[in-house]
């Protein structure tokens, strides 16, 4: 089986992403300039009003809407002085990690932590900094969900600076292969003030591979917190990559025979980061300069225009009708032409 990655990037106002197998459609990525992402950036905020009701504070991050920060999301250095020296901070370590960048999950907060930390009021107070990253993009008028649990995502692992330890993702349930994982981890001596996460794609990588994507992350870091010691808040210290970047940083794997891009910045930019963090497969990357269009000459386009047709014909002889209303999505089967009493299933 062929498996290919097809990345139309011409247009500055949208990227377009398909993955194929033996030259069919399989899966789509779309991102729009015009529509707002803000997930996965990081923000030096400033507290702008306190709701002790809700035990929430809202954040100017300045993308002007203030963002939503519930304490249970409030990382354990903001109060530490607040609190006694047996204290036990918790923290999302074992966080879900192979979504992509589209949304990251929240983690997951139990009563008992929420309990524990001091109120938000003593907490934060307005005008008060804080380092914040997006979790979630705001629906209406609400404004988008932010946390002080740093992450940052790499190929194989996941940085997140308040963690100081090494963990793996519970998507990664075999108790010998987390063992494994996390002890060909802490052979490559993470520094002491952070911490990662092994992702699923770290298994069956090398101690080389995971101490170059340690490595990539580490200077990332550093770079980041230069640029907050330099700046005051609200202002953005960190943006997520572009989707060209997150799509093969989080759906790349060894079985895609080769990715082609149809824009040379976009082509240089996906080049240097491969080279960095999968040096052994950035020969699969391929610039593509013909005239026709990528997505035409792959009969791309039109797989997108059969997929966004009302009407979904069926190898059978039967169709698939599906309509859109303000209150729900209903789905016709017909069976047209089909009468296989014998062959119900394949109606």
């Amino acid at each position: 089986m062929k498996k290919e990655m097809m990345i139309n990037a011409l247009q500055p106002e949208e990227s377009r992403i398909a993955i194929l197998e033996d030259g069919v459609l399989e899966e789509l990525y779309v991102e729009r300039v015009s529509q707002e992402n803000f997930v996965g950036n990081i923000y030096k905020g400033k507290v702008v009003n306190l709701e002790p009701s809700i035990q929430a504070a809202f954040v100017d991050f300045g993308v002007g809407r203030n963002g939503f920060l519930h304490v249970s999301d409030v990382e354990y250095q903001y109060y530490k002085h607040l609190v006694g020296p047996n204290y036990k901070p918790d923290h999302p370590e074992d966080q879900d990690d192979d979504n992509g960048s589209s949304s990251k999950p929240r983690r997951r907060v139990n009563e008992r932590s929420v309990r524990n930390k001091p109120p938000i009021q003593e907490i934060f107070k307005r005008g008060s900094e804080v380092l914040v990253q997006v979790i979630k993009e705001g629906i209406g008028t609400k404004g988008p969900t932010l946390s002080t649990y740093i992450s940052i995502p790499g190929r194989y692992l996941v940085l997140m600076p308040g963690l100081q330890r090494v963990g793996v993702s519970r998507k990664i349930i075999d108790d010998d292969v987390r063992r494994t994982l996390r002890a060909s981890m802490e052979e490559l001596n993470p520094p002491p003030g952070v911490g990662f996460i092994i992702r699923t794609a770290g298994i069956d990588r090398s101690k080389k591979d995971l101490q170059r994507d340690m490595n990539y992350l580490l200077r990332l870091w550093r770079t980041i917190v230069r640029r907050i010691k330099k700046t005051k808040g609200p202002v953005t210290i960190y943006e997520e990559s572009d989707m060209v970047i997150r799509t093969i940083r989080d759906i790349y794997n060894s079985e895609i025979n080769q990715v082609v891009i149809d824009e040379p910045e976009a082509y240089e930019r996906a080049r240097d980061f491969l080279q960095i963090v999968m040096p052994r497969q950035a020969n699969r990357l391929k610039l593509y300069d013909g005239r026709e269009p990528l997505f035409n000459k792959n009969k791309i386009d039109e797989e997108i225009a059969r997929i966004q047709q009302r009407v979904v014909p069926l190898k059978g002889g039967g169709s698939i009708v599906i309509d859109q209303t303000e209150a729900l999505v209903a789905i016709d089967v017909n069976s047209g032409n089909f009468r296989a009493d014998n062959n119900a299933e394949e109606t």
